[in-house]
């Protein structure tokens, strides 16, 4: 579950979340896919990524998660 992952990846102290990078399900944007830096994550909170600059992404629209050019986490 995408959840379980990002918490290892927020809070694991052998995870570098600067390391990190989010694809996510973005309509409108350039194949309905974004991907943000994991320095931009603030907090996980009730199935959301929230992020620094206050936008809310819904865990279940994370698509994949790639930790030092490596997938961890495919859905």
């Amino acid at each position: 579950m995408v959840k379980n992952v990002l918490d290892m990846i927020l809070w694991h102290p052998e995870m570098e979340i600067e390391k990190c990078k989010i694809t996510y399900v973005h309509r409108g944007a350039p194949g309905n896919l974004k991907t943000i830096e994991g320095s931009c994550i603030n907090k996980l909170e009730r199935g959301f990524l929230i992020l620094k600059e206050g936008t809310q992404i819904p865990c279940h629209r994370i698509v994949k998660i790639k930790c030092n050019n490596e997938v961890i986490w495919n859905k």
